[in-house]
C-alpha cells in the first residue's frame, strides 16, 4: 500500500511474502514515475530478505540516462602506451607459440608413432590433392601470360625461342612457389584458422588442456606436417603446368616445336633453379600453418571473432609469404 502527502510516497512492504528482480524493475519504473512529477519514493516496514535484495540495486545508477554516442577521448601518450603493450603481448605470445610449435615438431621427429597420422593424412588430402584444381588453373594461367609478355619484346629481336628460358626460370624460382603459397594461405591458413577458432569460442580447446592433452601437438602438429609434405608437391606440380602453359603459347601462337621448346628450357634451367623454389615452399608452408593455427588460437567470443582472425590469418599470411621470398630471392642472388 501506498501513503504519504503531496510530497513523498512511503511504500509498505510488510505485507508482501516474495519479492524478486522482478519487484525491484516495478519499484524503479515507480521511482522514476515519482521523480518526473517531483516526488520521492520510501520504501517501508521490508523484511530483511526484501532490504538484502534491495541493497544489492543502486537505483541511481539504474535512474541515470545512458549517454550514447560519447567516445573516450584517450591523449596520445596513452595510445602509444597502449599501442606498445598490445605489440609487446603479441610477441611474447608469438615467441611462445614458436617455441611450442618446434617442440611438437621436434617430437613428431623422435616419436613418429605418437603423432595423429589418421589427422595428418586427412589434413594433407584436404591441403593438397584438393587444392590441385585451383593451382592447375593458376599455374597454367601465370605461365600462359609470362609467355605473352616475354614474346612481345622477344619477338623485336627475333630470339622467340629465348620465351622457354623466361618461362621456365620465373616459374620455377618465383611465380610457382609464390602462387602456390598465396593459394595455400586462403585455403589452408583460413581453414586452419577457422577450425580452430571455432574449438576456441565453443571452449573445446579448454577441454583438451583440462584432459591434459597438449594443445599443440594434439592440434598444430598435424596441420604443420601436412603443410610441410604437400606444399613442395604443389610447388613442383605447379612448375610443371606453368611450363606447359608456356609452351601451349610458344607452339601454338608463335610456331615453335614442342621439342625445341622442352630441350630449351631444360638447357635454360639447372636443379638449383627448382630446388631454391622448393626450399621457399617449406617455409612457406610452416608460416601459412602456423600464422593460421596461431591466429586461431585468438579467437575471443562469438562468430564475428572467428571471421576476424580467419582474415587476419589470410592477410599476415600472404604478407609474410612475400616478405619472405624478398628475403630469400635478396640471399640467392648473392651466395646461391
Amino acid at each position: 500500500a501506498a501513503a504519504g502527502s503531496a510530497g513523498d510516497i512511503a511504500l509498505d512492504l510488510s505485507s508482501v511474502e516474495y519479492f524478486d528482480s522482478g519487484g525491484s524493475v516495478a519499484l524503479l519504473g515507480l521511482q522514476q514515475k515519482l521523480t518526473g512529477s517531483g516526488r520521492a519514493l520510501r520504501v517501508e516496514a521490508a523484511t530483511a530478505e526484501i532490504e538484502g535484495l534491495l541493497r544489492l540495486i543502486d537505483f541511481e545508477a539504474l535512474a541515470r540516462p545512458l549517454t550514447q554516442g560519447e567516445a573516450v577521448v584517450e591523449s596520445v601518450p596513452e595510445r602509444i602506451g597502449q599501442a606498445t603493450l598490445d605489440m609487446l603481448a603479441d610477441a611474447r605470445e608469438l615467441v611462445a607459440f614458436i617455441g611450442e610449435v618446434i617442440l611438437g615438431l621436434r617430437d613428431a621427429l623422435l616419436h613418429p608413432a605418437q603423432v595423429r597420422w589418421l589427422d595428418t593424412w586427412s589434413y594433407m588430402h584436404r591441403t593438397g590433392i584438393a587444392a590441385l584444381p585451383i593451382v592447375s588453373l593458376i599455374s597454367f594461367l601465370m605461365g600462359l601470360i609470362t609467355a605473352f609478355q616475354a614474346a612481345v619484346q622477344l619477338r623485336q629481336f627475333g630470339a622467340d625461342i629465348y620465351i622457354a628460358d623466361l618461362v621456365g626460370l620465373s616459374i620455377t624460382r618465383e611465380l610457382g612457389p609464390l602462387m602456390t603459397a598465396i593459394i595455400a594461405a586462403g585455403r589452408s591458413g583460413a581453414a586452419f584458422a577457422a577450425e580452430i577458432g571455432t574449438m576456441k569460442v565453443s571452449e573445446e580447446v579448454d577441454a583438451l588442456t583440462t584432459m591434459g592433452l597438449d594443445r599443440t601437438r594434439f592440434l598444430v602438429t598435424p596441420k604443420v606436417l601436412a603443410l610441410l609434405f604437400m606444399l613442395p608437391c604443389l610447388t613442383l606440380y605447379a612448375d610443371v603446368v606453368g611450363i606447359l602453359g608456356g609452351l601451349a603459347v610458344a607452339s601454338g601462337g608463335f610456331d615453335i616445336p614442342i621439342v625445341v621448346y622442352l630441350r630449351q628450357t631444360a638447357f635454360a634451367m639447372s636443379a638449383w633453379d627448382v630446388f631454391s623454389g622448393l626450399l621457399k615452399s617449406v617455409a612457406f608452408a610452416l608460416l601459412i600453418a602456423g600464422v593460421g593455427c596461431l591466429r586461431g588460437f585468438q579467437a575471443q567470443t562469438g562468430a564475428a571473432s572467428v571471421g576476424r582472425i580467419t582474415t587476419s590469418a589470410i592477410v599476415a599470411g600472404i604478407f609474410l609469404i612475400i616478405v619472405t621470398d624478398a628475403i630469400f630471392t635478396v640471399l640467392f642472388h648473392y651466395w646461391a
